[in-house]
């Protein structure tokens, strides 16, 4: 029978192999209405969307104190919710199912931190393991390079509008450090549909994106709070001339990328794995197969 830790590994295997299609990971959780983010998600699979994630956004002010969380008992938190699901019949998805085809639907945490404080309730919290996807909103750039070097991982970083000016200055060191550790940068265009000031920040933000990182591991998404801020795939890639990326990082954004994220959560979750690499000589087995040969000869004759 396989170990668990086999098991893993086919179906972290199985995952990578996945196509996500074209995907949308940022459709915002509106608690105490789950009709309402259903009908959100259909209309995401109506425009060509075959993924979406879920996404709950928890702010690090609502947790508990580090002071409460002495008093309190020893423990699981459950300060950070269980994911929210939605479920859907073949009827939701016409286009997909005449495809052969089934949605993917993920679930992501986002949490809005300003120190490494958050760091107590989440490695202790049993539900944070069951999401797929983790983003970060840092409010400074001493809590990004705080987190950074604490060894935390995560797949995303996102920004708030209101933040985007007075939050992170970026630099390109800074940039690759993030692209080195998988990270992927989060623009969000429902902002800009909605608001002129919100749609000017993120215009900014992309633009320092292009300047520091060549706008390199960036990503999409609509967080979406109704079906009418949705834009379909090839609408939302054609805002890559506006946003500072060329044609293909445009198309990247919505699909290349979105799956480069998924794979890279699976790796987080999996862990560390250690593997030993030999390198065989050619000409030592070349020359013991035909050593043995000439001896099968010798002893036929």
């Amino acid at each position: 029978r396989p170990s668990n830790l086999q098991l893993d590994s086919l179906h972290l295997e199985t995952a990578m192999d996945t196509d996500l299609g074209y995907a949308d990971l940022n459709i915002p959780v509106n608690q105490g209405n789950v009709g309402s983010l259903k009908k959100i998600v259909v209309r995401a699979l109506e425009l060509g969307y075959r993924t979406v994630a879920i996404n709950t956004i928890i702010d690090q002010e609502n947790l508990a104190s580090k002071k409460k969380l002495n008093q309190g008992k020893e423990g699981k938190l459950s300060v950070i919710p269980e994911p929210t699901t939605v479920k859907l019949t073949e009827d939701d998805y016409p286009l997909l199912h005449s495809k052969g085809l089934k949605p993917i639907i993920l679930t992501r945490l986002t949490v809005i931190i300003t120190d490494n404080e958050f760091l107590i309730h989440y490695n202790k919290s049993e539900s944070v393991k069951n999401y797929d996807l983790v983003a970060i909103v840092p409010q400074t750039s001493q809590c990004l390079l705080s987190l950074l070097k604490s060894g935390f991982r995560f797949d995303i970083l996102s920004f708030k509008p209101d933040l985007i000016y007075d939050g992170v200055k970026w630099q390109r060191k800074l940039y690759r450090e993030c692209v080195d550790k998988f990270i992927h940068f989060e623009l969000i265009y429902a902002h800009m549909v909605t608001d002129r000031d919100d749609r000017r920040k993120i215009i900014s933000l992309a633009q320092n994106y292009q300047t520091v990182g060549k706008s390199k591991k960036i990503i999409l998404s609509s967080g979406a709070k109704s079906p009418l801020e949705l834009r379909a795939p090839n609408d939302v890639a054609n805002l890559s001339f506006i946003l500072g990326m060329n044609e293909n990082q445009g198309k990247d954004a919505v699909k290349k990328n979105c799956l480069d994220v998924y794979r890279a959560a699976l790796g987080r979750k999996m862990g560390v794995f250690r593997a030993r690499v030999e390198r065989v000589d050619m000409d030592v087995s070349r020359n013991g197969s035909s050593e043995s040969e000439s001896s099968d000869m010798e002893e036929d004759e």
